[in-house]
């Protein structure tokens, strides 16, 4: 098609998306990939699974009377939040995904005009909206997103020798007349630099939902107990969702590109005082932490620190058994960020711990719906912005 001219907005039509813009639109996305047989192959798998299942939404703006003819397209997952801005609540949010204007349409303004739209619908079920990217921040600042740069840890591997074999430990028998239960594996973990072993739990998959409960009954309490003030505080619940979402998206890449099976999504200390999911970013060459937890149980710096140590551990053990030559994590509070140079310090030879800006097409940008006419604009206080949050 010749680049277009003299375009108007009487010629453009914004609409949620048939499935036939869907697949047009997914298509359209796919050619700008290196690979966009998989591309389509991964979108149309994650697309099964629940997050995206039914609270997915893709708008497109089209020529009038056209409608294969697709000028820009954008989709948004809509999931719970929580709100603390006097009282605490439960919400709904949307993070935006594959904002695209076809080739031929660019430098037009589509894109802009299309997320003007967007913010509407979603405004109309939601209170705020974020995505992530690594350039256009002025320009996305200027339709409403704000961009939240924050610190990541990386933990860098020096070398990638096969990792030191961990010793199982067998399963304590049940109690009689107890039905069968699901357990992950249990090793007798020796982290650097310690003499006594401590016990840490590889989680699979099935291991994740009471986890994820556990989690998000702990984020509402704390959102319960966040004092009154001039700050609206949101988070994106780590919902099992939201999780089994991005570990179906790794599965998927690994898959494809090693042709092995991830078996570990992540590491609890024995006495699942805390834990932490992972996610094998294989593409990208790095394990991204997607949340470190720390339970009710967990009260003291020292604990703290001393547990994120060793999960961290467990993850470079992890990572080294794929040949992935870091761990990531976001936003890390000053308790892991003491832990993470606990494992530095006690890993010299081995691991090199860096902090620095997030990188990679990963800078978050958050918009709150606007207020109501009198009402105070307020500050709105990103919390718990980690890796779980990425779509």
């Amino acid at each position: 098609m010749a680049q277009p001219m003299g375009l108007t907005l009487d010629d453009i039509v914004f609409d949620e998306a048939t499935p036939e813009q869907q697949r047009i639109a997914l298509e359209l996305r796919a050619e700008a990939c290196p690979n966009p047989h998989e591309f389509i192959e991964r979108e149309r798998h994650l697309t099964q699974h629940e997050l995206t299942r039914s609270d997915c939404r893709q708008w497109v703006l089209y020529l009038k009377g056209y409608p294969r003819q697709i000028i820009a397209s954008c989709e948004a997952i809509r999931q719970k939040i929580l709100v603390s801005d006097g009282t605490a609540r439960e919400s709904y949010g949307y993070t935006i995904r594959h904002v695209f204007t076809t080739p031929v349409w660019r430098r037009l303004g589509m894109a802009a005009y299309l997320l003007r739209y967007v913010k509407e619908r979603m405004d109309e079920d939601s209170e705020c909206s974020v995505f992530f990217s690594d350039s256009g921040r002025e320009y996305y600042t200027g339709l409403g997103w704000l961009a939240y740069q924050g610190k990541q840890a990386n933990l860098i591997l020096l070398s990638l020798p096969q990792s030191p074999p961990l010793t199982p430990i067998d399963s304590p028998p049940q109690t009689p007349g107890e039905g069968p239960r699901p357990r992950a594996p249990s090793f007798s973990y020796r982290p650097t630099g310690r003499a006594d072993a401590v016990t840490v739990d590889l989680l699979r998959l099935e291991d994740l939902p009471l986890l994820c409960k556990h989690d998000n009954y702990q984020l509402s309490a704390r959102f319960r107990d966040m004092p009154s003030g001039k700050k609206t505080h949101v988070a994106f619940a780590p919902t099992y969702a939201r999780l089994e979402w991005q570990l179906a998206r790794a599965e998927f890449d690994a898959v494809k590109m090693t042709g092995k099976t991830i078996t570990y999504k992540g590491a609890k200390t024995g006495n699942s005082r805390s834990w932490l999911y992972w996610a094998h970013d294989i593409p990208a060459k790095k394990l991204r932490i997607l949340r470190i937890v720390h339970g009710v149980e967990c009260q003291t710096k020292a604990q703290k620190v001393a547990d994120t140590q060793v999960l961290l551990e467990a993850a470079l053990a992890e990572a080294k058994e794929w040949g992935l030559p870091r761990v990531v994590l976001w936003n890390p509070d000053e308790d892991v960020i003491t832990g993470c140079k606990a494992v530095g310090n006690r890993n010299t030879a081995s691991v090199k711990v860096v902090f620095d800006q997030q990188m990679g097409g990963c800078v978050p940008s958050l918009r709150w719906k606007p207020s109501e006419p009198g009402v105070p604009v307020r500050v709105i206080e990103w919390e718990d912005n980690y890796g779980y949050c990425l779509p």
